[in-house]
């Protein structure tokens, strides 16, 4: 097969940390050709280092390249980036969140369909080998009661010093007001009309970190059928969800920011009468940890517990080899945009039990 021919769209902090290294170790899969990114510097330091020369800072003019596959990895919403890629004719892997609106992601599933191309949708916890070693376990279990899902969520300075990543303040004002616009322009029609914490809550809270958990909830249970209840509180720092299956299950979720301390936790537990399958992600801002799964059961009326890793592979990576696959053999990816359109229509069902406005 030949080597895929591949445009990086946003240099920041996820692209230096996890996708442009993984894309030089797979160099006999990837050719990286091209790089997009609004800020100048943080272009210049990342193609100097990577050693590619074909730099832009507009998108669109990437998309003009003879590239195989665009991978999106700017900021907040990527609908129009990921419509306009693939009506470039070109396979696309984007991060999340997919787009911030129902209308965005029928836009892209249409592009997509016409184009003909692979996209893909980078959750890298469906393609943990930890995730993959429960899925199994957990869609078996019989007497489902609860599923528990926590988040305790340190401060990204308190992640981010191991790694080398460059940023830059550079981004032209008139660059900037215009995202922003456009951002906040999606949010009201998601939402309508908002206030700041409502912003917070809908595109950072729920649409950028929720939105991995909802995703590997639906993976492992499928759509629930109500969003009961969700509460914030303390400015958005605290977060709590329950979700109503049809079987009367109750998934709950809390989210925690904690900026102060350096130790992230993201558990997901689910509960049966007489057994439990716990799955216990590590930070998505280290490479190559393993993701234990702690199975407990009743053994001859006597209780056990085992854990579990099943692979000290590295998720991000996984998820670029799939891709790669997916497009060599022209096979459906696991995490498509029909699949995170089911993540954002879930969001927003979520963002709509709460008691608003919220100040």
């Amino acid at each position: 097969m030949a080597r895929i021919r591949v445009g990086v769209i946003g240099c920041g902090l996820i692209g230096q940390m996890m996708h442009l290294p993984h894309l030089k170790e797979l160099h006999e899969l990837f050719d990286l050709v091209a790089l997009c990114d609004v800020s100048p510097g943080t272009l210049k330091y990342v193609a100097d280092y990577y050693g590619v020369e074909k730099r832009f800072t507009d998108h669109r003019d990437l998309l003009r390249e003879p590239i195989d596959a665009a991978i999106v990895l700017s900021a907040d919403s990527h609908g129009q980036v990921v419509v306009d890629a693939l009506n470039a004719g070109k396979h696309v892997c984007t991060e999340k969140p997919m787009c911030f609106t129902l209308r965005e992601a029928d836009e892209i599933i249409v592009a997509h369909k016409r184009a003909g191309t692979v996209c893909m949708v980078a959750y890298m916890k469906r393609y943990d080998p930890g995730f993959r070693y429960a899925q199994p376990l957990i869609q078996k279990m019989p007497d489902l009661q609860t599923i528990h899902i926590t988040v305790l969520h340190p401060s990204e300075e308190m992640q981010v010093g191991q790694h080398d990543i460059r940023r830059f303040t550079d981004v032209p004002a008139a660059v900037r007001a215009k995202l922003r616009a456009d951002q906040d322009a999606l949010i009201r029609e998601a939402v309508g009309d908002f206030t700041p914490l409502e912003r917070r809550i809908f595109a950072n809270n729920l649409l950028s970190t929720l939105v991995h958990d909802v995703n590997v909830l639906r993976g492992l249970s499928g759509d629930p059928e109500a969003a009961l209840f969700a509460d914030v509180w303390n400015q958005g720092e605290g977060n709590l969800i329950v979700l109503r299956y049809a079987s009367g299950v109750r998934a709950i979720i809390s989210l925690q920011y904690l900026p102060d301390l350096a130790h992230y936790e993201e558990t997901i537990v689910y509960y049966g009468k007489a057994d439990r399958v716990r799955l216990v992600f590590p930070s998505p801002f280290f490479r190559n940890m393993p993701t234990p799964v702690i199975v407990e059961g009743m053994e001859n009326g006597k209780p056990f517990e085992k854990t579990v890793a099943a692979s000290m592979k590295e998720a991000f990576k996984e998820e670029l080899l799939h891709f790669a696959d997916c497009v060599g053999h022209s096979k459906t990816p696991l995490t498509t945009p029909e699949d995170a359109k089911g993540d954002v229509a879930l969001l927003h069902k979520i963002f709509q039990t709460l008691k608003r406005p919220l100040q």
